[in-house]
């Protein structure tokens, strides 16, 4: 199990200009794309979908997400970003898990919307220390079960798997054809990882993770020697968009995230719902943001903006005093330029990061409205806060709407005594909307329109 220090750990790594793993260099560049989302249908229509999964929560106390988005957050070069199946929640609800099939094999694999693979580890794999590199037994990376290669697995020839993630983690091995199945959904021949080498922070629950993130981030490259991986990954799709582009499912997926009670003792989960909504209590009114284009500009002279992630433009946050949280470049560091209203944030949503970081502005501002004031402290990456301190009124602004943030979730308890608070401070670069604000909303991911939308969760 790893406790909430590690959490910390794992989220004040700071990244340089590039993601360098152990097995390989690559550097992410990224700019303004500067167009508007271009959808490619009407929205979909806020329907219960027929496949819904459970999900189960696991405290892996580590923001999973991909590189690419710690490598935004911590400032490699953004110019701007513009543009139900149950679900298992484990280590004190970090990481939300869902059951996935290659082939006739089931597995529990970590979702995350802030990349796009999908992986298991496989049967012999190595594993090695993420800091050091050197070899541990296999049951240090704590995978659940491994995934045994056979019919009908075909392996892909001269490609290789290699990604590195936002809190050092990283992973190599080959591609393969195989069917897969999530929520009664079979791809029947969807491009897979099958990991050979590991550096990975397990929780004993999960065998890999499943990204929902689009192609344009997937992290297949040339060559079987990931040593010599360059710049330049060769896209392909994601399991999510085989589903939509096959017919098999409308082209949205939402999440329903639920918290913990402190009262109550339960361990929840939530709910992943593909093609439609899950089967939850939520406001009638739902707001939208459309996606914003990213231009990645590793090599290609001529910048052409992707899809990436689920990134949104906030209306502003709402706290105590935030009329007088005027931009200036110290308190708004990142590089979009002056927001319209004083706390207008680009941001990404991603499941795969605990935490809501915003500009430093901001952040100092919510954290020191906490009674007694939360402290940023260099040692832990984020704000301490007493456990039972009293917690300010802390609101996202979308559209025309305000969801606000329960204040259960404005506590994440370190294991000493203290407790972390939800807000953090972003650094100099990308803003995230992560569980915190996700176990507040039903959020709904409508890839054919090119949007978000949002309703309120009051009823739980």
């Amino acid at each position: 199990m790893f406790g909430p220090r590690k959490l910390c750990a794992a989220l004040c790594i700071e990244l340089s200009l590039c993601v360098v793993g152990v097995l390989g260099f690559r550097s992410h560049k990224f700019k303004v794309g500067g167009l508007p989302a271009v959808p490619f249908q009407a929205p979909s229509p806020n329907t219960q979908a027929s496949y819904v999964l459970s999900l189960t929560r696991q405290a892996a106390g580590v923001s999973r997400s991909a590189g690419y988005v710690q490598s935004l957050r911590k400032g490699n070069e953004v110019n701007g970003v513009y543009g139900v199946a149950s679900l298992t929640s484990v280590e004190e609800g970090e990481v939300f898990l869902t059951g996935v099939e290659f082939g006739t094999e089931s597995f529990q694999a970590v979702v995350d919307t802030g990349s796009s693979d999908t992986w298991l580890a496989g049967k012999g794999f190595q594993c090695v220390n993420v800091t050091t590199g050197a070899v541990e037994p296999e049951s240090d990376c704590l995978f659940a079960s491994t995934y045994t290669i056979e019919p009908p697995f075909t392996e892909i020839p001269d490609v290789n798997f290699n990604i590195t993630y936002g809190d050092g983690e990283f992973l190599t091995g080959i591609f393969g054809i195989e069917p897969v199945t999530i929520a009664g959904i079979t791809v029947k021949n969807q491009q897979v990882a099958v990991v050979d080498y590991a550096a990975w922070f397990g929780d004993g629950v999960s065998s890999g993770l499943i990204g929902f993130a689009f192609p344009s981030i997937t992290s297949q490259y040339a060559g079987t020697n990931p040593a010599l991986d360059t710049t330049s990954n060769i896209p392909y799709n994601p399991v999510f968009t085989n589903m939509y582009e096959e017919g098999l499912v409308a082209p949205l997926f939402s999440l329903a995230i639920e918290r913990s009670s402190l009262m109550s003792g339960t361990v929840p989960g939530g709910l992943l719902a593909i093609g439609g909504l899950p089967p939850v209590l939520f406001s009638p009114i739902f707001a939208s943001a459309p996606f914003q284009l990213l231009t990645m500009v590793a090599d290609a002279p001529t910048p052409v903006p992707q899809y990436q992630f689920y990134t949104i433009t906030t209306n502003g946050f709402y706290y105590e005093g935030s009329e007088d949280t005027h931009w200036s470049l110290p308190n708004f560091p990142n590089p979009f330029g002056p927001p319209t209203n004083a706390s207008q944030v680009q941001v990404i949503v991603d499941s795969g990061t605990t935490l809501i970081y915003l500009p430093n502005g901001i952040a100092n501002a919510v954290n020191a409205l906490f009674d007694p004031p939360a402290i940023y402290s260099d040692d832990e990456g984020a704000y301490i806060v007493e456990c039972n301190a009293t917690a300010p009124e802390f609101g996202v602004r979308i559209g025309a709407e305000t969801f606000f943030i329960n204040s259960e979730d404005l506590f994440l308890d370190n294991g000493d005594g203290t407790c972390i608070s939800g807000v953090d401070d972003a650094g100099d670069s990308l803003s995230i909307l992560g569980d915190v604000f996700l176990k507040n909303v039903l959020a709904v991911f409508d890839v054919g329109a090119s949007e978000m939308r949002f309703a309120a969760r009051e009823f739980y």
